[in-house]
């Protein structure tokens, strides 16, 4: 049986049994057709249920402050752009894509870098500078000792 497969880039793809979707009424203008049709889609996606994505992906993605993601580690992905359901259901696979391939870029480390001899001359100088602004201000003249 061939299982189908949620491409994400060269290496990873997400077999689409790890993936549901559920459909609820939409909200917003739309008329009747509103009350009536279930356009809007939740797409919901276990993390750990996923094996082939490594433990520092999952993370990186649980991470990101867009996703809405609760205590059992499911990712869901509401979407309710679209005028129908399969073009709210592509937009949230869409979705899903886009985050995962973020989470797949590994961030560079930060090498700790000390402030340049020039940097710390210039922040000197400015703080000379407003030093004497402030010095002016609090002057005051004396009439009575002439």
């Amino acid at each position: 049986m061939d299982k189908k497969l949620l491409r994400i880039n060269d290496q990873y793809s997400i077999p689409e049994e790890t993936l549901t979707f559920k459909t609820v009424r939409s909200s917003g203008p739309g008329g009747q057709n509103v009350n009536k049709v279930e356009t809007k889609v939740r797409l919901i996606y276990n993390i750990f249920l996923h094996e082939d994505l490594p433990a520092s992906v999952r993370f990186r993605l649980m991470a990101f402050p867009d996703i809405k993601l609760n205590k059992d580690g499911l990712v869901m992905i509401t979407e309710q752009r679209g005028a129908s359901q399969y073009e709210n259901k592509e937009l949230a696979i869409k979705q899903l894509k886009a985050f995962i391939k973020k989470a797949l870029i590994v961030p560079k480390e930060r090498k700790a870098t000390k402030p340049t001899r020039v940097s710390k001359e210039d922040r000197l100088q400015s703080k000379h500078i407003t030093g004497e602004r402030k010095k002016t201000r609090s002057k005051r003249i004396n009439l009575d000792e002439e």
